[in-house]
């Protein structure tokens, strides 16, 4: 069974939810909104889009969204929480590797490191062929990913956080011949401890640029954060925006 598989469940929300803040969100779907560009009424593709945390309130601000997801459990919380915002979003049950829409999107977003999960390099570079199958021509993708250097930069094989009653332990391991980091959480509360692994590919600006064009999509800009600043060494995120000629 692939990672991803058994990964997006109660425990990865428990988990993450310590660190995304609603005000967290709603930066994040401010700068969608300012570096899409779109009009009101556009019809925006989540990639996989999880429990809907940023396909909600792009549905509240007026957009048409679909979210593809291929965790069950996740597009359940996704239905709960627009239904409780008093939106419709399309949510779709999906493989990113195959998009059943052509030229029927004016945006894309992809966020929180959801790219670079598959093992065969091939199948990361297809993701992106699916989005410019999906994008109407001159549409916009936005990519959201961790900046490859600054976590090398940072890397610590162990460290701890506590969360109320609760402690978590984050173990990372990064492999330069694959370029991809393993962590592992451990959320540990009350003599009890449960586990999540992922492992992910990080990219380079210019192995993530090439693989942009490789899929007909024009790189448009770079930014380290959702402040809209410059893209370097010290950037947590390197967000990508691209156009469909």
């Amino acid at each position: 069974m692939p990672w991803w598989d058994a990964y997006f469940g109660e425990l990865y929300l428990r988990i993450f939810g310590t660190i995304l803040t609603p005000g967290h969100t709603a930066q994040e779907v401010a700068w969608i909104m300012t570096a899409l560009d779109l009009p009101p009424e556009a019809r925006i593709l989540d990639l996989c889009c999880g429990q809907g945390r940023h396909a909600v309130p792009l549905a509240r601000a007026g957009f048409q969204v679909t979210g593809l997801d291929r965790s069950t459990y996740l597009l359940a919380q996704a239905q709960h929480s627009a239904a409780q915002a008093g939106v419709e979003v399309a949510w779709t049950l999906g493989d990113m590797r195959s998009l059943p829409w052509r030229e029927a999107f004016d945006g894309c977003i992809n966020m929180f490191t959801a790219f670079g999960y598959f093992e065969d390099e091939a199948d990361n570079q297809r993701v992106l062929h699916q989005v410019y199958k999906a994008l109407k021509p001159g549409a916009k993708f936005l990519l959201d990913l961790s900046n490859r250097d600054y976590y090398l930069l940072r890397l610590w094989p162990r460290a701890w956080r506590r969360h109320g009653d609760a402690v978590i332990l984050e173990e990372t391991e990064f492999d330069p011949k694959t370029c991809r980091f393993s962590m592992t959480f451990t959320w540990l509360e009350g003599g009890k401890e449960e586990s999540l692994t992922h492992s992910v590919r990080y990219y380079t600006v210019p192995e993530l640029e090439g693989m942009l064009r490789a899929a007909r999509l024009t790189p448009t800009a770079l930014y380290g954060n959702f402040d809209g600043s410059e893209f370097g060494s010290f950037s947590k995120r390197m967000i990508v925006v691209a156009s469909k000629p």
